[in-house]
């Protein structure tokens, strides 16, 4: 992803989003923007919608629409962190793509409200929350290396 070198920077003021601001502003980069949109829509209609159907039950959408999907680097001394937040999705989907222990230290994400923090993922494991209003979540700080993950915003 860095030979791409198109990384927000982490600010409000976004020009790749309808009305150009962000409220959650991240260190990311736009599936668009590195060709891997199609591939990813791809994957969530055969893999992700599937497993959606049992968790999500009464949820359905064919196919689903997940129009932001971007990729998030979280660096200790640039983007550690983000702060407690809803998403704006019905649900999310949040896919390591390096290994926690291995490429960084620190990170994850915590639910506030259950007080539950997911750590140790793997490269290529997912974490499938609820958006919008029940899951309160937060990115917890990367203390060493770096952390990139790719996060889809899934709605109906």
């Amino acid at each position: 992803m860095e030979t791409f070198n198109q990384w927000s920077g982490a600010a409000h003021n976004d020009a790749r989003l309808a009305g150009g601001y962000e409220n959650v502003p991240t260190d990311d980069i736009h599936m668009t923007q590195v060709g891997l949109q199609e591939h990813w829509l791809f994957i969530l209609r055969d893999i992700v919608q599937p497993i959606q159907q049992k968790v999500f039950t009464g949820y359905y959408s064919d196919p689903p629409k997940a129009v932001l999907n971007f990729i998030v680097r979280y660096m200790p001394d640039r983007q550690n962190r983000l702060r407690p937040h809803h998403d704006a999705s019905t649900y999310t989907v949040n896919l390591a793509l390096n290994d926690a222990g291995k490429d960084f230290e620190g990170g994850g994400c915590r639910f506030l409200r259950y007080n539950c923090s997911v750590t140790s993922t793997r490269r290529g494991w997912a974490l499938m929350q609820p958006g919008r209003l029940t899951h309160l979540h937060e990115g917890l700080p990367v203390t060493k290396g770096i952390r990139y993950i790719m996060v889809s915003f899934v709605d109906p």
